[in-house]
């Protein structure tokens, strides 16, 4: 079906009862489920009332550049660990570099992740401006309004004229572990442990996990750092006095938060040393999941281009838009030679400014949305650590329906974005699905509070 007519045929079914009953069921589920975000927990992860729709044709082109920028970015990111042409513009630390040498026990520096871009609602382009290759969140989130969504009445009306499809990715996820840990040489099924701090604020998708792994025959636990301990034989989680081996950590830490607080003798990083757990994503995401990897993909006179083969440069020049590292020097643009700290000044209405390891959407600069001394000084500041400059790409537009009960029922457009994921590596390596955000100004981010994640439906033809 058309996707046009498709969201005109949702919001038909739509008025202010229903509008009324969907949020009231919606916003019930969410807030037992704890999937509230924002800095005070407060603000419910979804508040519109139509879930997201992607067409075959869209799903297909975005499944498709998505594996094959995937392959680009661990490609490069895989020869920077062993690189130091392609290493020294992350200006890693010591601790940083030490773990990157620390062998995982399978190939690769990641093996899970999200590309984080926009798609056509007529499915002619695809973008993707991001890299999320270390410790994603979203996947249950997604999974758990797909439940929500398909129990209310106005979706059960529309499914039965337009069929839909969700993609339940946490089982791809819970295969990717396992499959990880098999190619790492555990044996049997491993004893799952789901590491992040106590008062990070995606516990409820842990939670989400934590009950679907254990439904799929998978113990697994959820613990915080602090709850770890090593033997030097066995990695173990202890809570209440009980000692648990742990043989597989999905770590959903993200590694800067990880060394702000601890030193690589934390239990974790010893019994990751000694090969005596399984870690997923490893210790070796940093030259995948920031923002530079992005401008190496891209920069076809750089040192990382040589790397990728015929379809990967493809892929890379048709959905990765002109990134490059903010530093001195002439680069390419369009065919042409320019100086590029003059033609970032010059250029801010179609230009975007990113700190390379930050994440949420902060520091963010969008220059179309900045005065001329703003922007310059976005660009001084850009030059005094790794900052990534990036050509802006268009942002598609939805309706969506909102309900509140000073205004009733509501239909306003939303800019949206498109998140694939992958999993696995290499030749295997399968894009699958589409987290989706919305948001009414065009830096997309929930957990900044500046949007919201409607489910993802394909609707079925």
């Amino acid at each position: 079906m058309e996707l046009h007519a498709a969201i005109a045929a949702y919001h038909d079914l739509l008025d202010d009862d229903t509008a009324r009953e969907s949020y009231t069921r919606l916003a019930t589920a969410m807030r037992a489920r704890g999937m509230l975000v924002g800095k005070a927990r407060d603000r419910l992860v979804c508040e519109v009332l139509r879930p997201r729709f992607v067409t075959a044709a869209q799903l297909g082109l975005l499944e498709r550049a998505a594996r094959a920028v995937g392959q680009a970015i661990q490609q490069v990111g895989a020869a920077a660990l062993a690189d130091e042409t392609l290493l020294a513009p992350y200006a890693l630390s010591a601790d940083e570099r030490a773990l990157l040498a620390m062998e995982p026990g399978y190939a690769g520096a990641a093996c899970f992740g999200r590309l984080d871009g926009f798609l056509d609602p007529e499915a002619a382009w695809c973008w993707f401006v991001e890299s999320n290759l270390e410790s994603p969140a979203g996947i249950a989130y997604e999974d758990a309004l797909v439940e929500e969504f398909r129990a209310l009445p106005v979706v059960q009306a529309f499914e039965q004229e337009h069929p839909l499809r969700a993609f339940t990715l946490w089982r791809r996820l819970h295969a990717l572990l396992l499959d990880t840990w098999a190619a790492w040489g555990g044996r049997g099924t491993p004893t799952v442990a789901i590491v992040d701090f106590r008062e990070a604020v995606t516990m409820p998708e842990f939670v989400f996990l934590r009950d679907r792994f254990r439904e799929a025959g998978t113990p697994t636990l959820i613990a915080d750092p602090d709850e770890l301990r090593y033997d030097g034989h066995e990695l173990f989680v202890e809570q209440e006095g009980h000692r648990t081996p742990v043989g597989l950590v999905y770590r959903r830490v993200l590694q800067h938060e990880f060394l702000a607080r601890y030193d690589l003798h934390h239990p974790l990083v010893r019994a990751y040393a000694d090969g005596r757990v399984c870690v997923v994503n490893p210790f070796r995401t940093k030259p995948v999941h920031t923002k530079l990897i992005m401008a190496l993909v891209s920069d076809e006179d750089g040192p990382a281009w040589s790397l990728l083969d015929a379809e990967t440069r493809a892929a890379a020049r048709a959905h990765v838009p002109w990134s490059r590292l903010v530093r001195p020097g002439p680069t390419g643009y369009q065919g042409a030679r320019v100086d590029l700290l003059h033609f970032v000044e010059r250029n801010r209405e179609r230009l975007v400014l990113k700190p390379n390891d930050e994440y949420g959407g902060s520091g963010v600069v969008l220059g179309w949305t900045v005065s001329d001394d703003a922007w310059r000084a976005a660009l001084a500041a850009a030059q005094r650590s790794p900052w990534v400059v990036q050509e802006r790409v268009p942002i598609p537009e939805e309706p969506y329906p909102t309900w509140d009960a000073a205004g009733g029922l509501r239909i306003t457009p939303r800019y949206v974005d498109s998140d694939p994921c992958i999993f696995g590596a290499g030749a295997a390596l399968e894009a699958a699905g589409c987290l989706t955000r919305i948001a009414a100004t065009p830096l997309l981010n929930v957990s900044a509070g500046g949007g919201a994640a409607p489910p993802t439906f394909l609707i079925e033809a």
